[in-house]
């Protein structure tokens, strides 16, 4: 009875988790019926919306790492978005290359989907049975490889597209030099902005709870304005050179407090990135490739978390293994890809379905699994342990009355024999005392009458 109330509950959690995405995908797919969008989807404008949408999904994932918690497994996440990435799109293109050999395009194709979703695993984060470490390396995970997949994307477009195809990817190849300069810039920038702040001019620090750059409540908090521009600047720069690099590693400094407007923002961004999504799935979807896709990738995902969460409880290593996720950075990629690949966004849009749906599967049977044993057991022992009458012959161990026979210890009385004690008669052998002859004489006229 409790485990199908479990899987009644779970699977109210999937169709909830999955509804809002597949209604807004839905939409735009009503919108794209009557339009043509292979017509507007080369254009620089279309381009600069989806540098814009990935930089705001960039940001909002690095920015939420939490920087003391991730140096524990500093080496573990270094290890999951540099070697994990590359082994998970590795074996995933591999997948696909079997499936569908002479399509070099699903080795790029494979690349975008080879990160976690980190808007999605925020959701993961009020779970019980994974451990506070295991969720600091899986948050700080999903953050990290979306930056890294996104550089990988690019390159391996370079590399497994012609360069009649690749177009504007082939212009990213030297942008690494861009994006340490954008860092520089940003780090000098908020240093800056720092130093000119009130709290910092008076060379006072701020008290605890007070207002400051790490304690702000918002924008309206003493530097929280000119931060906040900064940022928006910082971000409309890396959208137009495509510096997304840049944006990551600025994020894990460059933090104002923007309270839930950061939220708001990157919500807008998914909608916008999932609405979109499905005006360009009105000109055809790919379901058998996007099938492959979506499995290559989520079995991926197994194989190297086992790898990377080496040492962790079993409990850790199911849930790392089970946490594959796709959402804005996958979409948003499929978005930027299409003009270069046309079944970019036709294959990678049912992957994420599929993804996400054997996510909600997966973790729904691990959990259904864990609570049925749980029940299980107190039956088990509720049986058992009710013949405990049997066990309870401590009646027999309960004889203690026979062990209490201090009565017979208690024949103090015949040590009382005190009375012999007297036998003062004995007397008598003093035959010149005149008490004993009475006494003597009572005795003897006795025997004598007889």
């Amino acid at each position: 009875m409790s485990g199908a109330e479990a899987a009644r509950a779970l699977g109210t959690d999937v169709l909830r988790s999955l509804r809002v995405p597949v209604l807004v995908a839905c939409a735009g797919l009503l919108l794209g019926l009557p339009l043509t969008p292979e017509d507007w989807a080369g254009d620089a404008g279309y381009a600069h919306l989806t540098a814009a949408l990935l930089a705001i999904g960039l940001y909002a994932s690095a920015s939420g790492i939490s920087r003391p918690r991730a140096r524990q497994d500093l080496g573990r996440i270094g290890l999951a978005i540099t070697f994990g990435v590359l082994l998970k799109a590795a074996l995933t293109a591999a997948a696909l290359t079997l499936v569908f050999p002479g399509r070099p395009e699903y080795v790029v194709l494979a690349v975008a989907m080879a990160q976690i979703d980190p808007l999605s695993v925020a959701g993961l984060l009020g779970r019980r049975d994974m451990s506070e470490r295991a969720k600091s390396l899986l948050f700080a995970w999903a953050s990290f490889d979306d930056p890294v997949t996104t550089v990988l994307v690019i390159y391996a477009g370079v590399l497994f597209l012609d360069e009649a195809d690749t177009g504007g990817l082939g212009a990213y190849r030297h942008t690494l030099l861009l994006n340490a300069v954008l860092v520089a810039g940003a780090a000098a920038v908020w240093w800056g902005l720092g130093r000119l702040g009130p709290l910092r001019r008076s060379g006072r620090r701020p008290a605890a709870g007070a207002a400051g750059p790490d304690n702000e409540e918002g924008p309206a908090a003493p530097g929280g304005w000119a931060r906040t521009v900064a940022l928006a600047l910082l971000l409309a720069v890396a959208a137009w050179q495509f510096l997304m690099l840049g944006v990551a590693v600025a994020a894990l400094f460059f933090r104002p407090a923007l309270g839930r407007w950061l939220d708001r923002a990157t919500g807008l961004a998914l909608v916008s990135a999932t609405l979109l999504l499905g005006v360009l799935l009105s000109s055809g979807a790919r379901p058998l490739p996007g099938l492959v896709l979506g499995v290559a990738v989520y079995g991926s995902q197994v194989v190297v978390s086992l790898l990377v969460s080496r040492g962790f409880s079993r409990e850790d290593r199911v849930a790392l293994s089970l946490a594959q996720q796709n959402g804005i950075t996958a979409i948003i990629l499929a978005l930027m890809l299409q003009p270069e690949i046309p079944e970019a966004v036709g294959t990678i849009a049912p992957a994420i379905l599929v993804v996400n749906l054997l996510h909600a599967l997966a973790n729904a049977a691990v959990r259904l699994r864990s609570a049925t044993p749980q029940t299980a057991p107190e039956s088990a022992s509720s049986s058992p342990t009710s013949p405990e009458p049997p066990t309870s012959p401590e009646p027999p161990t309960s004889p203690e009355p026979p062990t209490s026979p201090e009565p017979p210890t208690s024949p103090e009385p015949p040590t009382s024999p005190e009375p012999p004690e007297s036998p003062e008669p004995s007397e008598p052998s003093d035959p010149s005392g005149s008490s004993a002859s009475p006494g003597a004489a009572g005795a003897a006229p006795g025997p004598g009458r007889g």
